[in-house]
């Protein structure tokens, strides 16, 4: 058997993950000759195929410790095998360890998956919405959808239709106009009341509708932190669940009214800021009570 899927996709970034892997040598016994990367050299067997094996005399399983004690030292014309011969040398009476590549040149005895991922991502330059999207306390499934949005790569209908034209590209919600982006969040008369709703008070006399003024203003840190957060907050809740009342109604399930999805969406932002309240975290101190008075 060839195992599950998860694991056939992990088996084929083997060779990445070596790259990020390798043994400090101690009394080698938990570490293998041919296979762990424990010298200068890389991983002896892409170096030497199955003809080191023959050439060193050691066995293909054998940890280091096996290939220091059960063989004779050997003199070799090659320069790789001299190299190997000589890095066997270096033993000591502690333990093998683990050491992971913390950056492009350092090994450290800790994983980081955050500078693992640094290390093989393609950089780009900063957005200025990212720290509207990416935020401390955000729920993910609601933050990757807003990311979608921000990016426009939602199937909205003006999308759809350029893939397949016979498809009704109308507003599920007022059908008085094409679906796009910017008409779902938030000039779709349906989409519009729940986000009055919502942010009408939390934002007051900087309230709107418009898609554009809105990622302005998630990405700018002009308002105090409690506000800050609620209304990126309370913008991805809003995004995510327009969106996924859009869908259920396209494909035929019973529509929620505008009043029902305020009354969940105000439900979610308090279970939210009461789990921040339960965490200790004191910047967003008082978050509940506020949210509370906008209401």
């Amino acid at each position: 058997m060839s195992g599950s899927w998860i694991w056939r996709k992990l088996l084929k970034y083997r060779d990445k993950a070596k790259e990020f892997h390798r043994r400090e040598i101690g009394d080698g016994r938990a570490t293998f000759f041919w296979f762990d990367i424990w010298s200068d050299l890389g991983c002896l067997y892409d170096i030497t195929g199955y003809r080191g094996i023959i050439d060193t005399g050691i066995p293909l399983n054998a940890t280091i410790a096996m290939a220091k004690t059960a063989r004779r030292r050997r003199r070799h014309r090659t320069e790789h095998l001299v190299l190997i011969e000589e890095a066997l040398s270096a033993l000591s009476e502690e333990k093998d360890i683990s050491l992971w590549r913390n950056t492009t040149s350092e090994f450290k005895p800790y994983f980081s998956s955050k500078n693992t991922w640094t290390q093989i991502r393609d950089a780009r330059p900063l957005v200025q919405w990212h720290k509207g999207i990416w935020f401390k306390f955000a729920t993910p499934k609601y933050a990757f959808c807003s990311w979608l949005a921000i990016r426009n790569r939602l199937s909205t209908g003006d999308r759809m239709i350029a893939w397949n034209p016979g498809i009704s590209s109308e507003c599920i919600f007022c059908s008085a106009t094409n679906e796009t982006r910017d008409h779902l969040f938030f000039s779709c008369p349906f989409s519009a009341t729940i986000w009055t709703r919502l942010a009408s008070g939390l934002l007051a006399t900087r309230f709107t509708t418009d898609w554009h003024t809105l990622t302005q203003l998630i990405s700018d840190d002009g308002l105090a932190p409690i506000p800050m957060f609620l209304t990126r907050y309370v913008l991805q809740c809003a995004i995510y669940s327009i969106w996924r009342e859009r869908n259920s109604r396209r494909h035929g399930k019973t529509p929620n009214a505008a009043s029902r999805i305020i009354q969940q969406l105000d439900k979610q932002v308090r279970n939210r800021l009461s789990t921040i309240r339960s965490s200790g975290f004191t910047k967003l101190e008082g978050s509940l009570q506020f949210w509370f008075a906008t209401r």
